[in-house]
This record gives structure tokens, sequence and C-alpha cells, in this order.
């Protein structure tokens, strides 16, 4: 990632995260507790405290949040992706139709990588992988479809949610110098 566009998108993160926020809010009525729906392969899979922290809210379309709005036209391509799920710190969207306990996996993933970087680092991590690598190679998920594969195969690797962990944090740890030396030379002083 070029050091102006990860100025660029640190300097976003403030309207990102606001926006985020917003969202969150206005679906809070309409989130359901994964551990409501009585999935027995969710609850065998995962901790039943992240089952009954992490919320899903179904809806149509997926709501992506105007990066190009926020000066970062480089994403603007996924705002027009036909997305069937999308999370945001302990909760995920999916869209109305494509419900499964495969997509439900692949997005409880993502609320393991939330909880272990935090906001900040994630949103981060997550942007550098994107722009880096594409959509599909970003390590945050490609980790979340390859573990979704083993699910669906039932080939899960023991203590697989603190492998999401070290693998998350490990990601982090190799995009972080990157992050640091980009925002040193952009924003000297």
């Amino acid at each position: 990632m070029q050091a102006h566009i990860i100025s660029r998108f640190y300097a976003a993160l403030p309207q990102l995260r606001a926006w985020i926020d917003r969202l969150l809010d206005v679906y809070a009525d309409r989130a359901r507790a994964v551990s409501a729906l009585g999935s027995v392969r969710l609850a065998a899979s995962f901790p039943p405290e992240l089952l009954e922290r992490a919320k899903v809210v179904t809806v149509d379309p997926v709501p992506f949040p105007p990066v190009d709005a926020f000066g970062l036209p480089e994403f603007a391509a996924l705002q027009r992706m036909p997305l069937e799920g999308i999370t945001f710190k302990d909760t995920f969207f999916v869209r109305r139709g494509r419900e499964s306990e495969s997509l439900y996996f692949h997005e409880l993933v993502h609320v393991v990588q939330w909880s272990t970087l935090g906001e900040e680092r994630f949103l981060l991590a997550y942007g550098f992988g994107l722009f880096t690598f594409g959509y599909r190679e970003c390590p945050l998920e490609r980790m979340a479809y390859e573990l979704q594969r083993a699910f669906d195969t039932e080939s899960l690797p023991p203590g697989f949610v603190q492998g999401i962990q070290r693998q998350t944090e490990a990601i982090w740890a190799q995009a972080e110098p990157i992050v640091r030396q980009a925002l040193a030379a952009t924003n000297p002083g």
C-alpha cells in the first residue's frame, strides 16, 4: 500500500468508525444473538460467550461504508460488490435469502478477528490487506474463507479459535511496521 493511501485511509478512520457506530445503532433492534439461532454446528465450533455476544442482522442489500465519500476511491469498487455478508465489530449483516451456517461461520471468524485486534488495528489491517492483495487474497479474508471450507467439510483443526487469534495478531505484526512507516513518511514531525 502506498504511503499516501495509508495516510488517507488512516485519516478516514474517524468517519469510518462513526459510520459503523451509526449503522449498528440503526440496526440494534433487529440484531439477534447468534446463540438464538440454535445452530448445533456453530455451538460445537465456537465458545458460548462468543455466540452470545455476536449478533446477526438479515438485510438486503448488505451495507458497505461510502468509502469514496471518505476520500478512498481505491476501495469504491467494493461498494458495488453484491456482498453476501459483512462484519462490523461483533455484529454481522447477511443478505436476505443467503443465510446459512457456512456464511455465519465465515462472519464469526471476522468477529474473532475484530475482537483480537480491536477496532483501529482491525480496520488498518483489513484496509492494508485489501489494497495490497485484493479482496479474496486479503489475509484476514483469506483466513475466513479457508476456515469456512474446513467448517463445510467438517475438518476444522483443534483449537482453531485460538489459531484465529494467533494468525490475526501475526497478520497485524506484518502490516503494522509498513503502516507506521507510511504514516511517519506522510506526517513528519
